[in-house]
């Protein structure tokens, strides 16, 4: 009977120390387990959206390229304004600057080719667009720092002035936006203008593209 005793007294004992350490042993999983999902998160640059452009004006300056139907390609300057309803949905207003650039232009009249030089001449096309911006993203730029983007689809209708057309104009495309800090930001604009052309007595619709690259401040600046 003693020897029984012993045992239940020894078997007690360790099942005391067992139920102590038992704790401390999940306490030190868990904290690894932190530690690793710790370093997964730093590894993979995860950074907390900081930059707000609701109920922001948008000014942008900037120029581009612009490549005509009927025309030489030539420079494009954009000035815009936009405000921000919501993080997705804003409404903008935009001016455009460029030249008509054709330096020979041939047509047949009466059954014979006629060559007929035109000049360089501005055009200049304005309007109105609304944005939607869904995709909102981030990227790591030489391993250190994060950078946030959004990318999204305008569209909306305008007017142009030139020698060649006058009258209603739409247009549509994707913009990017790569945000530098909380209120500035780099845009990237490609659209597709859509308007009446006359040229020489023939009359076509014509789709031109531009490709802009501006510099976006929002304000207020401090938000």
């Amino acid at each position: 009977m003693g020897s029984i005793r012993v045992l239940a007294a020894a078997l007690a004992g360790l099942l005391a120390v067992a139920a102590a350490e038992a704790p401390a042993h999940a306490e030190c999983v868990d904290e690894v387990l932190k530690e690793k999902l710790a370093l997964k998160r730093r590894r993979r640059g995860v950074v907390e959206r900081n930059f707000i452009k609701v109920g922001r004006h948008e000014l942008s300056l900037g120029g581009g390229y612009y490549v005509s139907d009927e025309f030489s390609a030539t420079y494009l300057g954009i000035a815009s304004y936009t405000y921000h309803l919501t993080e997705d949905a804003g409404v903008e207003a935009w001016f455009n600057y460029t030249r008509s650039d054709a330096p020979l232009a041939r047509v047949l009249e009466d059954g014979r080719a006629t060559l007929i030089k035109d000049t360089n001449s501005r055009t200049l096309l304005a309007g109105a667009n609304l944005l939607w911006s869904p995709i909102h993203g981030k990227m790591m730029l030489f391993s250190s720092r994060i950078i946030h983007f959004d990318l999204g689809l305008t569209a909306g209708v305008g007017v142009v002035d030139s020698d060649t057309s006058r009258g209603a104009a739409a247009n549509a495309g994707l913009a990017l936006k790569l945000f530098l800090s909380r209120s500035w930001a780099l845009r990237l604009d490609v659209r597709d203008q859509v308007y009446r052309q006359e040229l020489l007595d023939h009359r076509t619709f014509v789709n031109d593209l531009s490709l802009g690259l501006g510099l976006s401040v929002f304000l207020p600046t401090r938000f």
